[in-house]
């Protein structure tokens, strides 16, 4: 994970490789995350989405690929802010998470600090 916020923004996002599912309508799609912050993330599929859609976003937060045990994985609401082309069939779309939990933020928060 790269130490340096990618922008500034309300929260920072920091550059990750966190493999994550989407839930659309009962549906789950695989997607990989490039950055992520308490506030939202990036993510790279290759289906297209919509942009004000509501998905269900769930991952594991890993530290070099492992998960680690003691964490539990974040699920939660999120909505799709932005969407653009990334290459050869694929589509990177910006997740803006929607009311999460003191301890959903608490959870990002903390594996955030600890990995930059």
């Amino acid at each position: 994970m790269t130490q340096t916020p990618t922008q500034q923004r309300q929260h920072d996002r920091y550059l990750v490789r966190i493999s994550c599912e989407l839930t659309i309508s009962g549906q789950t799609l695989h997607a990989e995350m490039k950055n992520l912050s308490t506030g939202g993330a990036a993510i790279v599929v290759t289906q297209p989405l919509t942009v004000g859609e509501v998905v269900t976003v769930s991952f594991f937060l890993t530290q070099d690929g492992i998960e680690d045990a003691k964490r539990q994985p974040f699920e939660g609401a999120a909505s799709i802010r932005w969407l653009k082309p990334a290459g050869d069939r694929m589509h990177e779309a910006g997740l803006q998470f929607l009311s999460p939990s003191k301890q959903q933020r608490e959870l990002v928060g903390d594996f955030l600090r600890q990995t930059a």
